[in-house]
Formats: C-alpha cells, sequence, structure tokens
C-alpha cells in the first residue's frame, strides 16, 4: 500500500521521510495512558513474559507521523507495530514517526466521526464474548461481530459467558446453530466457577487475540480469570436496564505467563459494519451459501427479489428466522 503522511498543521512542510529517519526502534502499542500511547519495543516484546505488563515508552504521536495504512482508519490502535524517535530529554519517553502495515485488524465504524475505528490491530483471534444471561444475549450483535471479523482477516471465536446462570433455550438453540450449523469455534465459559477458562488460555497461547462484546459480558472477568488474578476493574450489571456499565476505558494488552497476548477493549454498545458494500453483506452469511446459486437472478440481496432461494429456505425453517431478520437489518444499516 502507498505511504501516505498525517501532518498537523504547522508542520506541513517537513520531510516526512526525513522525520521518519529519526526513528531509534520498532515497537508495539500495548495501551494508551491518557494522550500518550504506551509502546513496547520489538527486542523486548518477543521474549518470554513472566509477567503481564512489561517496560514501556509512553508516546505521543506528534509532528508529522506517516502510515502504511488507509487514510479512512483510525491512525493509531493498540496492536500497532510503529517506529519511534527518541526524546532527548528522556529515554522512557518517545515520538511515533511512522505505523507500519495492519496484517490483520478488528474494526467497526465510528460512532462520532467517519472514520474506520480500528479497535486492534495484528491480532490473530477475536474472542467475540457474548452472555448468555445478564445482559441478554443478543444474536444481532454477534452477527455483526462475526462479519467484522471475517473482513478483518482474524479468526472468530464465540464465547458463551456466565454459564454459571440458567441458560435460556434460545440461547442454547444459538449455541447450537453457530456451533453445529455455522462450524464455529465455541466456548462455554464462567468466571465464576472457572468453566472454560482452560481452554481459553489454550486458544490464545503463541497468537495475539482481542476480546470484544458489549458492557456487562464479562470480558475483564474472563482476563482476570486467564491470569488468577485482578488486572481489569469489574462492576455488577444494572440490574433494573439488564445492561453493563463500562469499566473498561481504554484497550489494553496483556502477556500471557508462556506465550500469546490478550487484549482487552472497552464494552461497545454499538456495533456498526465498515467499509461493506450491502450487496457484498450476504457472502458473510455462510448459511446462505448452499442456497444464493439457486436463485432466479444473480446477484441477489435476499431481501425483495422474486424466487429467492434463500428466503425460500427461511419459509422451510432450514435458516432460522432470527437469522435471516437480523441479515436484513444489518442490510438496511448498511445502506443508511
Amino acid at each position: 500500500m502507498e505511504e501516505r503522511s498525517i501532518a498537523r498543521s504547522s508542520q506541513l512542510k517537513k520531510d516526512p521521510e526525513k522525520h521518519r529517519a529519526r526513528a531509534t526502534f520498532v515497537g508495539r502499542i500495548v495501551g494508551v495512558a491518557s494522550s500518550l500511547w504506551l509502546v513496547e519495543e520489538e527486542r523486548a516484546y518477543s521474549q518470554p513474559h513472566s509477567e503481564p505488563f512489561a517496560p514501556t515508552h509512553e508516546c505521543i504521536a506528534g509532528g508529522v507521523v506517516t502510515t502504511d495504512n488507509a487514510e479512512s482508519e483510525s491512525l493509531l490502535a493498540v496492536g500497532d507495530w510503529v517506529e519511534v524517535a527518541p526524546t532527548p530529554d528522556d529515554e522512557r519517553r518517545g515520538v511515533i514517526v511512522h505505523v507500519r502495515q495492519r496484517q490483520t485488524k478488528l474494526f467497526r465504524r465510528s460512532p462520532t466521526e467517519r472514520l474506520v475505528q480500528v479497535l486492534a490491530a495484528n491480532v490473530d483471534r477475536a474472542f467475540l464474548v457474548h452472555s448468555v444471561t445478564l445482559p441478554h444475549f443478543s444474536r444481532r450483535l454477534l452477527d455483526r461481530h462475526l462479519v467484522a471479523a471475517e473482513q478483518g482477516g482474524v479468526e472468530p471465536i464465540v464465547v458463551f459467558n456466565k454459564i454459571d446462570l440458567p441458560i435460556p433455550h434460545q440461547v442454547e438453540d444459538a449455541i447450537a446453530y453457530y456451533r453445529d450449523r455455522l462450524g464455529l469455534r465455541a466456548c462455554l465459559t464462567s468466571a465464576i466457577n472457572g468453566d472454560g477458562i482452560a481452554e481459553l488460555r489454550t486458544l490464545a497461547e503463541g497468537a495475539t487475540c482481542v476480546f470484544v462484546g458489549a458492557s456487562g459480558v464479562g470480558k475483564s472477568a474472563l482476563i482476570n480469570a486467564c491470569f488468577g488474578i485482578s488486572l481489569q476493574k469489574v462492576r455488577t450489571i444494572s440490574r433494573k436496564y439488564e445492561r453493563g456499565r463500562h469499566t473498561t476505558t481504554n484497550a489494553r494488552l496483556f502477556h500471557l505467563p508462556r506465550s500469546g497476548q490478550l487484549i482487552d477493549t472497552p464494552g461497545l454498545r454499538e456495533f456498526a459494519l465498515a467499509d461493506l458494500p450491502p450487496e457484498e453483506l450476504a457472502f458473510y452469511f455462510h448459511d446462505f451459501d448452499p442456497y444464493y446459486p439457486h436463485c432466479k437472478y444473480l446477484p441477489c440481496t435476499h431481501t425483495h427479489e422474486p424466487e429467492c432461494a434463500v428466503r425460500a429456505a427461511v419459509e422451510r425453517g432450514e435458516i432460522p428466522y432470527e437469522r435471516y431478520d437480523s441479515y436484513l437489518l444489518i442490510f438496511d444499516s448498511l445502506q443508511q
């Protein structure tokens, strides 16, 4: 991808390549502290870690920052590999001068700006965390998560959390459908009694994994359970509204003892898809795959066309109506 330059007002006349030449080390963004980005040096990052945290440089993105990524994306995200120039008066501080190309990413449309908000970069797996109850399980949100993971080249693993609580029948049906019909890897967990925690740790070994989900589903509690210590604050959900309260405010990367990394992200009540034309949405709903080649009109949006094989499969009960309704809602949102 062609390199682009991000420059701020008075810095426009500076030479981006000359600015980049000041970099003395490559590192990975592992967190955010106020307006500073926490960066671990590459040579230290690749070593085994006995502690979840490692020494970091507190960095700013100042002056001219060049990037190999699209102009529409967030300039910086946890998981990015960056080139850093030193701060003369403090070796533990630095200035980010270049962002290397992201190999994978988990992203959504920013709710406040016309940008693609990158939640985590260069991740191998996404733990899509959904509680079986409290707050209510949302198939529509899970479907959005699955599409976003595939868009960004990230392997999805669906985590059904809080299985220590009674599981509603409709959630049991959803678990069976996503696991058995769609062939997705699913992990059933409880941070209370420890169910599924060992499996989560095994899935994360040797990989960079991001936890994503709505507030209150238990992402931070699962992170704590994976490490056996309290790394992240947790809060009870609002019983009045049966939804979570925001606890994690910024993404943070933690090192597992043997190998692998876990990235915790803030709870997201909205997850709008980005960079996806409506007519391509059906290709991410793989339970449609056996049917859409038999639609009378191709391409077919499966919304209004006559003799649509996908809609016929819904009418016969071969595709659950809840799944098709989720598709329609996402399709409408993409059109807007």
